[in-house]
């Protein structure tokens, strides 16, 4: 073997032991909560997961474990019948944590308003039920929240 062909080894196996010391670090970490309760503004920590057809409910999401830069979050809203309801994209700058709030508000059908004051439920038929928010950052973590809505 030359000499040149010997440094061009030793490099190699050099570059691949700094890489396998230098520490690894996880997918970042999601915990959300849904609620329709605020306090000042801001939503808090609710009791319950079961919301009315007015509501406007809220997930708040905390990320922790974020490499400094930029990240994606996604955010799908999924109705009882499976249906993709609403989806946010969400560009952010953040490092190591970050707090995010959204939020989901369902409006009935045009001229439902009215008969609705007296029943809640009309034009909201195919909202009753259990949703689920699903969360994800940077498409590595992923959380999944449920709640019902009922009239």
């Amino acid at each position: 073997m030359t000499c040149q062909a010997k440094t061009l080894v030793a490099l190699l196996v050099l570059s691949c032991l700094l890489v396998a010391a230098l520490p690894a670090r996880a997918a970042p970490t999601i915990s959300a909560f849904v609620t329709a309760t605020t306090e000042d503004d801001y939503p808090v920590e609710s009791a319950g997961n079961t919301f009315g057809c007015r509501d406007k409910i809220f997930a708040v999401i905390d990320l922790a474990g974020l490499a400094s830069g930029q990240h994606l979050l996604l955010v799908d809203w999924i109705d009882p019948g499976g249906k993709y309801r609403e989806r946010i994209d969400h560009k952010f700058t953040s490092s190591d944590s970050a707090r995010i709030t959204v939020w989901l508000q369902l409006h009935p059908p045009t001229g439902a308003a009215l008969v609705s004051a007296f029943n809640p439920a009309v034009g909201m038929a195919e909202f009753i039920g259990e949703w689920r928010v699903e969360i994800r950052v940077d498409d590595s973590a992923q959380a999944r929240e449920h709640f019902e809505v009922l009239c």
